[in-house]
């Protein structure tokens, strides 16, 4: 004798009580769905159109702050088992969007600039570094964020270093990068990189990178994921005055084409406690750079956090007199606006 009555009535219960760990799980609570999403789709893969409708509607009374982003998982994954009330209620979410778009947008050059539509975080710390110069200084930064849509997206962050031993300024680096990201498909984007680089000790008086890219967003959990992008661009560099087998070498400017990799890879340790690491390789026809950023960030309260982040790049050729490898290492605290 089961317990459950049948095998069917057995998956609805085994399923519910899933629902039921999960809902109850601190670390999935920014990403509770997703659990509930991969359970909709071994139902409809089984056709078990039971256990689809007992899942979705426990999904939606124990998450209903998730329900429009649950209903239209639910939509992409069987559109045909959706009951007619639930399409209605996902067109007229939909208009809604768009309405509060378009009443946004009306108000002009506010549209773009307003503050409450931006996230934003600053940080102030210490740094210590190694390379060409080996010191301890300030760090300081500013990022913001912003979704314009559900298919564009923009991030901005601006670095700056300052560092002195022994009286004199050993380090001084700013480094400013723009992402415009698009996302026309579901699972693909394209991306527009900028990059520019002021570093007094690196040899060059800035350097700038204009990418174009194609991403993909290899794998999304409900503590992790992982993007990648590729594709080709532009470098200018603004090469300093050098001395070469005693031999001045003047001020010049190198313009090469590349190629560019890069990933970001995010994982939800505890509630309070994340990791981010970010790496890109640039292949340019007369020299290779990499680099590679990673930071732990522990959250105090709504709006501090604790954070400790590497850095470290490669350059290959690098210019005379400056070192081919630089790291970085930043204590900071974070303030999210």
């Amino acid at each position: 004798m089961r317990l459950f009555g049948n095998v069917k009535t057995q998956k609805i219960v085994a399923s519910l009580l899933m629902i039921s760990v999960l809902s109850s799980a601190p670390a999935y609570a920014s990403d509770a769905t997703a659990g509930v999403v991969a359970m909709l789709k071994t139902a409809s893969v089984a056709n078990d159109k039971a256990t689809f409708d007992t899942l979705l509607k426990t999904a939606l009374d124990t998450w209903p702050k998730n329900r429009i982003q649950i209903l239209r998982s639910a939509k992409t994954i069987s559109e045909t088992w959706m009951s007619q009330a639930y399409l209605d209620e996902l067109v007229a979410a939909k208009k809604a969007e768009e309405a509060a778009e378009a009443a946004s947008r009306a108000r002009g050059i506010m549209y773009y600039l307003d503050p409450e539509l931006w996230q934003g975080q600053a940080q102030l710390g210490g740094s210590s570094s190694s390379g060409d110069t080996d010191e301890q200084g300030v760090s300081a930064a500013l990022s913001f964020e912003r979704a314009f849509g559900p298919k564009w997206n923009h991030s901005l962050n601006l670095k700056f270093d300052l560092a002195r031993s022994e009286g004199a300024t050993t380090r001084q680096r700013f480094v400013g990068q723009y992402e415009v990201m698009w996302k026309p498909w579901t699972d693909i984007f394209l991306l527009n990189f900028t990059e520019l680089e002021l570093d007094k000790f690196s040899g060059y008086d800035y350097r700038v990178v204009e990418n174009l890219a194609v991403g993909t967003e290899i794998f999304r959990s409900a503590n992790q994921s992982l993007r990648i992008e590729a594709g080709p661009g532009i470098r200018i560099s603004g090469v300093e005055e050098t001395l070469q087998d005693g031999m001045v070498v003047p001020a010049h400017t190198e313009k090469e084409f590349l190629g560019r990799v890069s990933s970001t890879y995010e994982l939800k340790l505890t509630d309070n406690l994340t990791f981010k690491d970010r790496a890109s390789a640039i292949f340019g026809a007369q020299s290779t750079t990499l680099e590679n950023w990673a930071q732990f960030s522990a959250r105090i309260n709504s709006h501090m956090q604790a954070r400790v982040s590497f850095e470290v790049k490669y350059d290959s050729l690098a210019p005379i007199g400056t070192a081919a490898w630089d790291t970085a290492t930043r204590a900071t605290l974070v303030y999210d606006f």
